[in-house]
């Protein structure tokens, strides 16, 4: 059995996944963990809570200095996704739609972007 090990990198405020996308196969794992040593939250789609193992209730804390894991217990097509935030504020409004079978690491879509800075210059 596989094991995929995503890493959440903070990006200003806002957890990227160090991968698009997870294949969905019954008996693989999937690892979460942080690069700067802060603790994220994860929101799974209903689909994917219902696919994953250990059970878990949104949203699942990803702890400052370790891994949260999760086994796949299904290889079946499904809405899944699971979106990575900083913090546990409430759950996203909707997930992503769409079957497939792979799970869709998104980011907190919510997130106030960046401001603009007039000094940055190409490159940045």
């Amino acid at each position: 059995m596989a094991n995929t090990d995503i890493t959440l990198i903070n990006d200003g405020g806002i957890y990227v996944p160090s991968a698009a996308s997870v294949p969905v196969v019954s008996g693989d794992t999937v690892s979460f963990s942080t690069k700067d040593e802060n603790p994220a939250w994860l929101f799974f789609s209903p689909d994917a809570a219902s696919i994953l193992s250990p059970k878990r209730a949104n949203p699942v804390p990803v702890p400052a200095s370790g891994k949260m894991s999760f086994t796949f217990s299904s290889s079946q097509p499904g809405a899944y996704s699971v979106i990575c935030m900083s913090n546990a504020r409430s759950a996203p409004r909707s997930f992503p739609g769409g079957s497939s079978n792979v799970l869709r690491l998104e980011v907190d879509a919510s997130a106030e972007p960046t401001p603009f800075s007039p000094t940055m210059t190409t490159g940045h």
